[in-house]
């Protein structure tokens, strides 16, 4: 079936924000007295905050509730907001295929607050007729719950869509929709774990050629 639609990952893949939550956990971290082995903030790339708050617990042993650590992190987060910034040439790619008039969703794992602070601070939010958070769903990446929800705001078929991550939990959700899922990771050590069945487009790999091609 032709491809209708785009529904953009957020953090690494249109916005580069990852810097902000890193800095935001290590400070969430230090106001909490403890440290976490190195390499630990890494390997939650793509998790979204209930899943960073149950990595946080085990490595720490630390007796803080959900609602507690989204409170912590959405401080610190927030304080790091001016160095959130359009990754790479997206709101060029954005503003090309608004004109082609291909709807557009963002589906991210991140808190409706970050998702909301995001696109302020970006200006991006006009080019999203839907917007989808982890709040919003009842399970977050790797299930396919964000994208089926952006696919049903759209009124599409899941095979009417085509899902752009950065990360391999991203990506197993689009690929657990049913979804047509472009893997195009920002760093080479990705690479090798593109998942199968999704279409890996590398780091120095032409995103706006693919997607032309794509929507042609």
């Amino acid at each position: 079936m032709t491809l209708k639609a785009i529904l953009w990952d957020m953090d690494g893949t249109l916005i580069d924000s990852e810097p902000a939550h890193e800095q935001a956990f290590d400070e969430s971290m230090a106001s909490l007295g403890v440290t976490v082995p190195p390499g630990t903030h890494d390997a939650l790339l793509g998790s979204s905050f209930v899943e960073v708050h149950q990595a946080v617990v085990r490595v720490t042993g630390l007796d803080i509730t959900l609602d507690e650590w989204k409170q912590l992190k959405w401080k610190y987060y927030q304080a790091c907001s001016a160095g959130i910034k359009p990754l790479k040439n997206s709101q060029a790619i954005l503003d090309a295929f608004t004109a082609k008039g291909v709807p557009m969703a963002l589906v991210s794992n991140s808190s409706r607050d970050e998702v909301n602070l995001n696109l302020e601070v970006t200006q991006l939010a006009d080019y999203f007729q839907i917007t989808v958070s982890r709040n919003d769903v009842e399970q977050g990446k790797p299930a396919p719950d964000c994208y089926l929800a952006a696919a049903k705001a759209l009124s599409l078929a899941a095979n009417e869509c085509l899902v752009i991550e950065d990360s391999v939990t991203g990506a197993k959700a689009g690929l657990a929709a049913g979804m047509m899922t472009l893997f195009h990771p920002e760093t080479e050590a990705l690479v090798e774990h593109c998942p199968e069945g999704a279409i890996l487009l590398p780091p120095d790999g032409d995103l706006v050629t693919w997607l032309e091609e794509a929507f042609a």
